[in-house]
């Protein structure tokens, strides 16, 4: 009928069992997407191009197909455009943090275990910290220089650093792995600045571990000074030392953060003598107090346990310091070659440690 568009004819003996033909490749469409070129027409449009004709004057030419119509102009001069160029299918959403391996690994912990946010958190949530050039050289460096001090270099010196605890979950890190069967997992909460925290300072010695220290407020040179004078010191020297040393029987470490590089802080450290080891910027993954305090935080909120008031956390931050944390000590400290190998491997870039 005119006015109405010609389709392809089916056969006689499928007009009523019901059954479709399948189209060809040339006609297949998507929904109402328009039919890809086959073979026989990209060839028609090498032919026609090579006689120096148009994209209309192409399409107008090609062959018509079985329903009566031709490829439109835009289809040839898209094909004639992204001819001979590789096609790159971008995936949506942000690149991935984990492998599918270790992704499953997570979830059977979680199904298996019950082991909720914490753990898996911080496995999965592991985030690059930056590390400039000039950082990068120095934790070479210190990596080169220290790697083949023995065990015994390692047993006189005090690692020590603060920590943040929250009532809502661990410090830092905002997503985590739920289980998706078995019994329901139970309501978490979320409120501002996660709740209400808390900070405290420890340190950590071949011998045992300081008293854990409860910081008010932040920690401003000040601050860290006094807990240096009243905590630190006291403890550091009612230690069995090996007295190799005659002025100063241990070498302390801390990181370079403001309230500890400050020069009244240096000046106290000078007056009273205690060694600093020459420590590098940017390298929590060199000091083994962080997984001290990673494995506390871990034992605070097994399960994904929160807490209403800081009243009910401070007293499990206490216990599981001084019953959970001396447990992993001697293990850390002789881990302290093998970080170093891992820095000196990763050309003084982030390990794994």
């Amino acid at each position: 009928m005119e006015g109405f568009k010609t389709c392809a004819r089916r056969p006689a003996h499928l007009l009523h069992s019901g059954i479709r033909s399948r189209p060809s490749p040339a006609t297949a469409s998507i929904g109402n997407m328009a039919p890809r070129l086959s073979d026989f027409e990209k060839g028609q449009i090498d032919a026609l191009h090579r006689l120096c004709l148009t994209p209309r004057a192409i399409a107008a030419r090609l062959r018509p197909r079985p329903d009566k119509t031709r490829p439109s102009y835009k289809t040839v001069e898209r094909f004639l455009k992204n001819r001979g160029k590789k096609r790159v299918f971008k995936k949506p959403g942000p690149a991935r943090t984990i492998s599918p391996k270790l992704e499953r690994r997570l979830i059977r912990h979680v199904i298996t275990d019950r082991l909720t946010s914490p753990e898996v958190r911080i496995i999965a949530q592991r985030r690059k910290f930056f590390i400039s050039e000039k950082n990068r050289v120095k934790r070479l460096a210190f990596a080169r220089e220290y790697v083949h001090k023995p065990l015994s270099f390692w047993k006189n010196v005090i690692f020590s650093d603060e920590k943040i605890f929250r009532l809502d979950g661990p410090h830092g890190y905002n997503k985590t792995y739920q289980r998706t069967r078995g019994p329901e997992p139970a309501p978490t909460m979320r409120r501002h600045s996660g709740g209400g925290s808390a900070m405290f300072w420890g340190a950590m010695s071949w011998h045992g571990l300081s008293t854990l220290h409860r910081v008010q407020g932040s920690l401003n040179a000040e601050r860290y000074r006094q807990v240096m004078l009243n905590v630190m010191m006291p403890w550091a020297l009612e230690l069995p030392w090996r007295l190799d040393q005659p002025d100063c029987p241990f070498i302390f470490q801390q990181d370079n953060a403001p309230g500890h590089a400050a020069l009244s802080t240096r000046e106290l450290f000078d007056t009273v003598g205690i060694a600093l080891l020459d420590w590098p910027a940017r390298s929590p993954d060199l000091n083994p107090v962080e997984n001290l305090w990673a494995i506390v935080s871990r034992r605070v909120h097994w399960q994904g346990r929160q807490f209403m008031r800081l009243d009910d956390m401070l007293p499990v931050i206490y216990d599981c310091w001084r019953t959970e944390a001396p447990k992993y000590v001697e293990a850390l400290f002789e881990s302290m070659p093998r970080r170093l190998q891992a820095c000196i491997d990763a050309g003084g870039r982030q390990t794994k440690y």
